[in-house]
């Protein structure tokens, strides 16, 4: 078993990049020290794989641990935001997966620290168990001022309560006191408590010192007031209890401050006895009262607890690795300066906390880091003489850090990455018209007729944001007034103006959108969505349903020829109504060019239900069964250097040969057009894989779920039943390349070639038909969407010889499938989710969230509505090309699903194509599988929130990266490996100059690709003189890691040729380096 285990390990760890090794080796070896604190921070750029690192560490520890004979797993603890971010993370953070993880890993014991007061009655000693991943959350372990915690928490607290000896007259009403009103279902207090007392003891240490922290004073302010004690404080409650069955509304308050403080005081006799071989704190700077060792707060206390040394004499040292790429503010201004929440401030209190409050170190630290500054003002004084200027107190001050820091950048261990950035300042100034000036004006008379309860609105700043800025400003204290005085006599007055006034350009009009009138890039009364509309259009991107795939296997055709280099937009902005309105009007816009030309135009609110574009029941042809079905007989593609004409041909040939076995199902009555779902099963069952077929009827039957479905689907079976010697009159002219169409683009055939590549290991032949069909029925849903349904109907028009319709929807579905490479983009796709951690399992769930993300929508208050009251006057506009992904906060379970679900689809291939957000960049939400294109609608207020906003796109095998080394290399088809293992491959081995592992996987030099940076800006605006002074800031902030008053330090730069060469060779040599690679 031992070496079976270290093998496994052993794997992980060849897994990891130079760079990442590198780092995982200076961990071990600073654990390995004995004089060291065991703190360290791994701080790699972001992008760079944090969470690959730690995996590294938990397998070198592993090993050891392993390799030690210890009898106990060793434990993990991983200490995370919220819990939805830990169950992923420790997902990504698995040694070992399927039957191994049950073998070897132990079921994490608990998940809040107040369940540590519980042992097990019986526990299952399992030898074979390794490893324990447990996870904490500062909300539910550490943050403890509110809340009483949750039913199984607050059984626990009664329980340990009810065992103190002072308490045990007491014990009923203790045990109710704790069952408060938050629990609805009947008997579900008493079944916790019975299961608490029949699989668990109390840990008799905890109880010890509950009790003896009883006698204590009340830390509560409010029940301090009325009790010397808690034990008072209980007896008292206990007794009010019984005397008032329950709580009145007169002590319902001490009720809960006592429950609070009970809380409290469990999860501090917890931490103490909390033992782990690793701590591990995720993105810690959301929680930096944990590393504060400064602070009295509850939960800085309760942190210094958990990770105090351990042990006899508390000897043993608790290992403790922190990972964020901004561990601190990377660049502070001046105004930071005057609170604790500076650069250089925030640095100090970490450095204490890694080095366990050593005052030589910092102090020493500081000496250092005093002279490097004295360096720079040197340098930066304009008359420097460059030869006198030493690197080595830059030197010093790494020496030291490197002690508890590791740091890679990208720009440190590679040459070349800043080519990869494309900036691209978009003035603003041609697009810019009057009726732009006329919205502003509309809602300065709008704000001047209205009481001025709240002041220091930045009216312009509405103006600029976003065009018809009125309409999406639900939410704005601006708004809120103008609804409380909607029948304000002068407000009434303003609003009955006719059309021809200001007001019509600050309100968008619900009859230009009903009737697809309003072209936004030409009539939007705001320059930057006008310029940016034609970017964001270019090519027409309304008509594709996915991203065109970056290495193509034949030339792209219909919608989708041109749009080989097509990317999707990430749009940051600092003003909420941005997202909203953006993501409405860009939506609206790509209805509205789909169904441009001839024809009559549906209206925007039909208040119908549009008609699926596949039905799979009623009087639905039996054709469209044809798209889930994977046949194996056409399989086989050859693929050539070439158009899709001359691809179909090859395939039309091979299969026309392959169809002669079909002539005894052939006569000389009439065609039946049947012939077109039922060549490729006729051809399976002649090519002797009649239990594939019959496995494809039993998941297809396993999956009917409506009486219509299994009525069409029996007529179907009703040809393979009996003696199968049924007629099917001439064979269509056209079958052969009907089946040269399928054997390229079919979604069944194309899910099975797939998943064989990438997931053929212990998948049995069942579950790849399974999967296929759920792959292909996804795709039909992708059909099906009101959204799609116009582009596919307007833009193919391929017919058929038979059947009754010429153009029938389902052969639309093949042709446009074709069209747009679906093999190639699913096989991309799928080798991202698969090189990521997903099994076709969670492959398919992911599946399931791209294809299956439906329109949402957004309030919008119209100008016909504008003197409505607040809960009748908005009406919806769906986003599905553009979504916001809105403000929600990522300490928040419901609000991190929305986001991560928005994230799964803007990351995959499938709409939406523009996401805007008003967040600088949320830390582990990336964004970079199909996105290389970012556009900051405002400038952040500080410059480095710039390099955080696109380092949302700039990470491992993202698109650029992609595209580029599509554009170098080709792979071999015919050996039906992994197209994308390929291709990184051979970049791999191309380059020989290379001086990591990020090439080619982060970064590639050839190439046309770019990351594009948009800058929108308006002519002779702030914004212009802004933006170049961040680009400035970005070249040089560096320079200032560590010191304080940062801004001043760089403003002594301004008199400086920071172009020179021999400037730029000073300033590389006094920039601190904590890349352990580069130390190696």
């Amino acid at each position: 078993m031992t070496q079976a285990i270290l093998d496994q390990l052993n794997g992980v760890l060849a897994g990891l990049k130079d760079f990442q090794k590198a780092t995982v080796d200076l961990v071990i070896d600073k654990y390995q020290t004995p004089e060291h604190s065991h703190r360290i921070l791994v701080a790699d750029e972001v992008g760079l794989g944090k969470t690959i690192v730690a995996k590294g560490v938990i397998a070198q520890l592993l090993k050891r641990h392993v390799e030690s004979n210890t009898t106990t797993p060793m434990r993990v603890i991983y200490i995370c935001s919220n819990l939805a971010l830990a169950d992923e993370n420790r997902q990504k953070l698995a040694l070992f997966n399927g039957e191994d993880a049950k073998r070897w890993v132990k079921p994490s014991t608990f998940g809040r620290l107040v369940e540590l007061a519980l042992k097990p009655k019986k526990s299952e000693i399992n030898d074979e168990h390794v490893i324990e991943v447990c996870t904490l959350t500062p909300s539910t372990s550490f943050t403890l001022t509110a809340g009483a915690g949750n039913c199984r928490e607050r059984a626990i607290l009664a329980t340990l309560l009810s065992q103190t000896t002072n308490l045990c007259e007491v014990v009923k009403p203790v045990l109710e006191l704790f069952k408060t009103n938050q629990i609805t279902r009947e008997g579900r207090w008493e079944d916790e408590l019975r299961y608490l007392d029949q699989y668990f003891d109390t840990d008799p240490l905890v109880v010890s010192q509950l009790e003896s922290s009883l006698t204590k004073p009340c830390e509560s302010r409010v029940l301090r007031e009325r009790f010397s004690s808690l034990q008072g404080a209980a007896l008292y409650l206990a007794n009010c209890w019984n005397k008032d069955l329950g709580e009145s509304d007169e002590t319902s308050h001490l009720f809960y401050h006592f429950r609070v403080e009970i809380r409290r005081l469990v999860a501090r006799c917890c931490a103490g006895s909390l033992q782990a071989d690793l701590f591990i704190l995720d993105e810690f700077q959301r929680f930096q009262s944990l590393t504060d060792q400064s602070s009295d707060s509850e939960e800085s206390l309760i942190a210094r607890q958990v990770f105090s040394d351990k042990g006899k004499a508390k000897k043993a040292k608790s290992k403790v690795l922190l990972l964020s790429a901004t561990p601190f503010k990377a660049m502070t201004t001046i105004n930071d300066e005057d609170d604790e929440s500076s650069h250089h401030e925030q640095l100090h209190k970490l450095l204490d906390f890694l080095s366990h409050n050593d005052v030589d170190f910092v102090s020493q630290y500081e000496l250092k880091r005093n002279l490097l500054h004295g360096d720079m003002l040197t340098l930066s004084s304009g008359n420097a003489d460059f030869e006198s200027i030493s690197d080595t107190n830059a030197r010093s001050v790494e020496k030291l850090l490197r002690e508890y820091i590791a740091r890679t950048e990208r720009s440190q261990i590679s040459k070349g990455f800043e080519q990869l950035i494309h900036s691209n300042e978009l003035c603003c100034g041609s697009d810019f018209s009057v009726e732009e000036v006329q919205g502003y004006r509309a809602i300065e008379a709008l704000n001047a007729v209205l009481p001025k309860g709240r002041g220091g609105v930045s009216l312009i700043e509405f103006a600029k944001s976003a065009p018809w800025a009125i309409s999406f400003l639900n939410g704005y204290a601006f708004k809120e007034l103008y609804h409380r005085n909607i029948n304000n006599p002068d407000v009434r007055t303003l609003l009955r103006k006719s059309k021809s006034s200001d007001q019509t350009q600050a309100w968008l009009s619900h009859a230009n959108i009903q009737n697809y009138k309003l072209n936004v890039e030409q009539s939007a009364p705001n320059a930057k969505i006008k310029v940016l509309s034609k970017v964001i259009f270019e090519g027409s991107p309304e008509n594709l349903l996915w991203s065109p795939p970056c290495k193509p296997y034949y030339q792209f055709d219909g919608v989708f020829k041109g749009n080989g280099s097509f990317t999707k937009t990430l749009l940051f902005s600092s003003w909420a109504l941005v997202p909203k309105a953006l993501s409405c009007l860009w939506s609206y816009e790509a209805e509205r060019r789909v169904i441009k030309g001839k024809g009559k135009r549906p209206q925007y609110h039909s208040g119908k239900n549009a008609s699926p574009l596949l039905r799979f029941e009623g009087q639905s042809t039996l054709n469209v069964w044809h798209l889930l079905y994977p046949c194996k007989s056409l399989a086989e593609v050859s693929y050539l250097d070439g158009s899709l004409d001359k691809v179909l041909a090859q395939q039309t040939m091979l299969i026309q040969s392959k169809l002669a076995a079909l002539k005894q199902y052939e006569s000389d009555d009439k065609t039946n057009s049947d012939w077109y779902v039922l060549a490729p099963m006729l051809l399976d069952r002649q090519a002797d894989e009649v239990e594939h077929f019959e496995q494809w009827l039993e998941v297809i039957e396993s999956r009917l779920n409506t009486e219509g479905r299994i009525k069409l689907f029996a007529k179907i079976k009703q040809y393979f039943e009996g003696s199968e010697s049924f007629s099917l009159g001439k064979m269509p002219d056209d079958l052969a390349k009907v089946l040269a169409y399928s054997s390229l683009a079919n979604p069944a055939t194309c899910a099975m070639r797939t998943i064989q590549t990438l997931w053929s290991e212990g998948i049995s032949e069942f579950d790849l038909v399974r999967y296929s069909v759920q792959f292909a029925e996804l795709t039909t849903r992708l059909f099906n969407h009101e959204y799609a349904i116009p582009i596919v109907k307007r833009n193919v028009r391929h017919t058929l010889l038979s059947g009754q319709t010429a153009s029938p929807a389902w052969y639309k579905v093949l042709v446009y499938c074709a069209h747009g490479n679906y093999q190639s983009m699913l096989d991309e796709y799928c080798h991202l989710l698969a090189t990521s951690g997903s099994d076709v399992h969670a492959a398919t769930s992911k599946l399931e969230h791209a294809m299956g993300i439906r329109s949402s929508s957004e309030q919008v208050h119209f100008w016909e509505n504008r003197t409505k009251a607040k809960d009748k006057c908005s009406s919806s506009m769906r986003c599905h090309f553009a979504v916001p992904l809105g403000n929600q906060k990522l300490n928040d379970d419901s609000g991190l699903k929305r986001v991560v679900s928005v994230r799964d689809a803007f990351n995959s291939p499938f709409r939406p194509f523009v996401l805007s957000s008003t967040s600088i960049g949320q830390e582990g939400l990336d964004f970079h599988w199909y996105c290389r294109r970012v556009v900051h609608w405002n400038l952040p207020n500080n410059p480095i929130d710039i390099e955080q906003r696109e380092g949302r796109v700039n990470r491992y095998k993202s698109l650029v990266v992609r595209q580029r080394i599509a554009e170098n290399y080709t792979p071999d088809f015919g050996n039906k490996a992994d197209v994308w293992e390929q291709l990184f491959a051979q970049a791999a081995n191309d380059d020989a100059n290379k001086t990591s592992d990020l090439e080619p996987y982060w970064f590639t030099p050839n190439g046309k690709a770019q990351i594009e940076r948009i800058v929108p800006t308006y002519p002779m605006s702030k914004e212009v003189a802004k933006y170049a002074e961040v680009k400035k800031i970005l070249v040089l902030y560096r320079l200032a890691f560590g010191q304080p008053r940062q801004q001043e330090l760089l403003e002594s730069f301004t008199a400086c040729d920071i172009e020179s060469e021999e400037f730029n060779r000073v300033k590389d040599s006094l920039i601190i380096d904590l890349a352990p690679l580069n130390a190696i």
